[in-house]
């Protein structure tokens, strides 16, 4: 069976007004959310920059919580400080094309859960994301965001899976903004 690269819309299709981007900081969400820029700008659509940060989780120790554990306000500040960041880039990379950008960050667990709830609530026409492109047992074992996300969104989801070259190129962006990928 031969892959495509090309997506087809039928002409009757409704107009995709706004795309929602989840990210996680990775050099390859990164990599995906550039090319989802460039997506947006052909449809002329908005796109929303999404961050889901797992919940606190108190440590459990026979001893207590050890002194060096952060606390629940200082977690949730650093955590959105460096997702912050990441959709910084992203809405850098927008502005550049001329399309508009909204940020969302927020606290779930669920992260699919999380993409498919926002996407409802901003009334995306689309989720771009990207994904390792895992099969078999590592799927089976480390689950799928993409694959949940594809199997719970009410909206067309596009999954793509970046080349070694655009992972380098938004690895290199992500340095030169003082941003470990």
């Amino acid at each position: 069976m031969a892959v495509s690269n090309v997506v087809t819309l039928p002409r009757d299709s409704p107009k995709v007004e706004s795309i929602l981007v989840p990210t996680d900081g990775s050099a390859l969400s990164m990599a995906a959310a550039l090319k989802a820029v460039e997506f947006a700008q052909r449809l002329q659509a908005s796109i929303v920059a999404f961050n889901s940060i797992p919940v606190y989780q108190y440590p459990v120790y026979v001893g207590g919580i050890p002194f060096e554990y952060p606390s629940e306000a200082d977690y949730e500040t650093q955590c959105r400080a460096v997702a912050e960041r990441y959709l910084g880039l992203v809405t850098d990379a927008a502005a550049k094309q001329g399309v508009p950008v909204e940020t969302r960050i927020e606290f779930n667990s669920n992260t699919a859960q999380a993409i498919v709830e926002l996407a409802q609530r901003e009334h995306c026409g689309m989720i771009f994301m990207g994904s390792h492109g895992r099969g078999g047992l590592s799927r089976a074992f480390l689950g799928s965001v993409a694959l949940k996300t594809l199997t719970q969104a009410h909206v067309p989801v596009m999954v793509d899976h970046p080349t070694e070259e655009e992972i380098a190129r938004a690895e290199e962006l992500m340095r030169q903004n003082a941003i470990e990928p």
